[in-house]
């Protein structure tokens, strides 16, 4: 999993690279170079921030920053990165090509050159399975980003339609590996394509949030893609909507729609748990959702209750708001002489104008 360093970097790199003309990414790098930051090492110096930069004409340019053990970088040892500064050499090999790289090493950093080298075997590969030769700026992403021929192998045993080389890419750098894709299949999910496995990764849709999910309901297991995606955006984590089912009956069998209707309109655990004490009969996810829309705060409740009104259904709440009906509007009223007033007389003398104290 990349962190939050690696991932602004990759979103670095994206950029950079989805400008970049045809013609130039058929070219060779004009630069690749490295680099190891002392706060991206671990206390123990088994993992390293390592930091690959590539410049391509004409002028464009890409950057890779990725936490890695230091042992995928062959070549390259703990005792060098603490050491005092000397020449260093080490190769970052993958299914797609190699990188080897130099420069020099030590006091906890390091710097220096790369070359690119593509695997034939690999190009012929793809070229079997239909997706062509890859160019040098593509095999120097599927390099970058781990893919290999599992992952091809994964999507053609489960029946995905054929990628091309940059959803290779794009796969890969957005971490979706042949064990996810397989892990997807074995929980009931085939996905439409390529960009709809980047899409549940880049919004955290993984196999542990599928799996949370249908444990807590049968409207929850078996979700649409689009579902899982959406829920996933607005913030419905498995926590939330354990929280809310919790409630009682009325909350226990939620849908995705009305889960993430709540998590838009700010229905917070708290506030409908002060929905479900202070209004009148059993609530539905339609009267939440009002409520939550019109303003109807847990205050709000509190005040209403302190002036006598606690057991108004959901519509009498939400018509109260509507109608610009605040506690000081009722006290108003009360100080008058209006007590024991429905909330649909209260409403009326709001329509009509009426200001109490006048």
């Amino acid at each position: 999993m990349l962190s939050n360093r690696s991932a602004r970097a990759v979103a670095a790199m994206v950029l950079l690279a989805s400008a970049m003309p045809a013609c130039a990414q058929s070219e060779a790098p004009q630069n690749i170079s490295w680099s190891i930051q002392r706060d991206g090492l671990s206390s123990d110096f088994s993992r390293v921030q390592l930091t690959i930069e590539s410049r391509w004409k004409p002028g464009s340019s890409s950057v890779w920053s990725n936490d890695r053990a230091i042992g995928e970088l062959q070549g390259l040892s703990a005792a060098q990165l603490s050491g005092p500064t000397s020449p260093a050499r080490f190769a970052l090999v993958r299914d797609a090509g190699r990188l080897d790289c130099s420069g020099t090493a030590g006091g906890m950093t390091g710097r220096g050159n790369c070359t690119l080298t593509a695997d034939p075997a690999f190009g012929a590969y793809l070229a079997r399975h239909g997706m062509g030769t890859p160019t040098p700026h593509e095999t120097f992403s599927l390099t970058m980003s781990g893919v290999g021929r599992d992952l091809v192998d994964a999507m053609e045993k489960i029946g995905y339609a054929r990628p091309t080389v940059d959803q290779l890419a794009s796969m890969g750098i957005h971490g979706v590996s042949a064990d996810f894709i397989r892990g997807l299949a074995q929980s009931g999910y085939k996905l439409q394509s390529a960009g709809d496995l980047v899409s549940f990764k880049i919004h955290g849709v993984d196999l542990a949030y599928i799996s949370d999910m249908a444990a807590i309901g049968p409207k929850l297991r078996h979700l649409s893609a689009e579902d899982l995606v959406s829920m996933r955006i607005h913030g419905v984590t498995p926590d939330y909507v354990r929280q809310i089912a919790a409630m009682g009956p009325g909350f226990a069998d939620l849908s995705a729609d009305d889960l993430v209707s709540f998590r838009i309109h700010g229905a917070r655990p708290e506030l409908v748990r002060a929905y479900a004490s202070f209004a009148k009969g059993p609530l539905n996810a339609e009267d939440v959702v009002s409520m939550a829309i019109h303003g109807v705060s847990a205050d709000f409740l509190d005040q209403l209750a302190a002036l006598g009104y606690r057991n108004l259904t959901a519509d009498e709440l939400v018509q109260l708001r509507i109608h610009g009906v605040s506690p000081d509007y009722i006290r108003s009223l009360k100080a008058q002489g209006m007590t024991n007033l429905s909330a649909d007389q209260i409403v009326r003398l709001r329509l009509a104008g009426f200001r109490a104290g006048r």
